[in-house]
């Protein structure tokens, strides 16, 4: 029976919830870095950069950000990014010595160093 109560007021706040702050407009949905601040600590020039929204199955990839010119050791860039909304991406780097790249959230923050 407990149980039962514990459900019922779950739903009633549930509900009531939305009507109490109806003339406020809230966005739960996170929102992506409209910057990312690129730091390159390693000893050999970063020489390209780019996040990127994979393919999928209809769509193409797009590149949300890009480095325009090589980043030299121990230099920053700001790039933008620009034309997308959601978190997660996949970053792509080439320096000098090898390339790689890794997933992003770009939500939890606009900084990303670059490290041996």
């Amino acid at each position: 029976m407990r149980n039962g109560f514990m459900i019922a007021a779950v739903v009633a706040v549930s509900l009531w919830a939305p009507a109490a702050g109806a003339n406020r407009a809230v966005s739960l949905a996170p929102a992506a870095a409209g910057a990312v601040n690129l730091e390159n600590k390693r000893r050999v020039p970063l020489l390209d950069f780019r996040i990127v929204l994979p393919a999928g199955d209809r769509t193409p990839e797009i590149v949300v950000a890009k480095l325009e010119k090589p980043l030299g050791p121990g230099a920053s860039a700001s790039l933008t990014v620009s034309g997308v909304k959601g978190c997660r991406f996949q970053a792509r780097w080439t320096f000098a010595d090898f390339a790689d790249a890794g997933d992003v959230d770009l939500c939890g923050g606009g900084r990303i160093i670059l490290v041996d």
